[in-house]
């Protein structure tokens, strides 16, 4: 529990990139630009007009603790298997068109690796598009613990955090579109390294 602690600190900066998405909602357009490269004024509208989602912590932190129910997302395990499902079936309901990419991969110890990023898509039909990316996955290793560094670690901050956050933008991407496009790619087998 003390990575949830430890954690706790770097989320608030996690919370920053809530706040730019949230900005997103506002300046993004897919008005004409006029000639010098800014939209076209909108009779009537100003940004102050549009609505801005509130990005609630607690929930992205929630989703977090989620994660780690299921132990530590190393793939090839059941708790690996088990988080996948959960991530797609929240981004469903949240609205979002999934892509899966399911692979099959070799480590750098010849570990063969049973593996699935997870490409929740927003208002797909839209041309103007961004990209929010995490990996979900942990490290199968804990090498930098003093004292079990051959053991997996449970992944808060590195892989939970992120993927937390995005889950939160999710739910509010399906209450909220915005108006521009938007991708999440949850990529895997990205923290099984040497």
């Amino acid at each position: 529990m003390a990575q949830i602690g430890i954690m706790k600190n770097k989320f608030a900066r996690l919370g920053l990139l809530g706040l730019l998405l949230a900005m997103c909602w506002c300046s993004c357009s897919t008005e004409p630009k006029a000639s010098g490269g800014t939209p076209k004024e909108i009779p009537g509208k100003t940004t102050a007009d549009l609505p801005v989602p509130d990005f609630q912590a607690d929930t992205a932190y929630a989703f977090i603790e989620k994660q780690l129910s299921f132990g530590p997302r190393v793939p090839n395990t059941s708790a690996h298997v088990a988080c996948a499902n959960w991530l797609e079936q929240q981004l469903r309901a949240y609205g979002a068109r999934i892509h899966l990419q399911p692979a099959e991969v070799v480590a750098y110890n010849g570990t063969r690796l049973y593996m699935q990023n997870i490409i929740a898509s927003f208002q797909p039909e839209k041309k103007q598009r961004i990209m929010l990316s995490a990996h979900w996955d942990t490290r199968h290793i804990a090498e930098a613990d003093s004292l079990r560094p051959h053991e997996p670690i449970p992944g808060a901050n590195d892989g939970g955090s992120g993927v937390g956050v995005l889950l939160e933008v999710a739910r509010l991407l399906g209450k909220h579109p915005s108006r521009v496009g938007v991708d999440i790619f949850l990529w895997d087998a990205e923290d099984y390294g040497d």
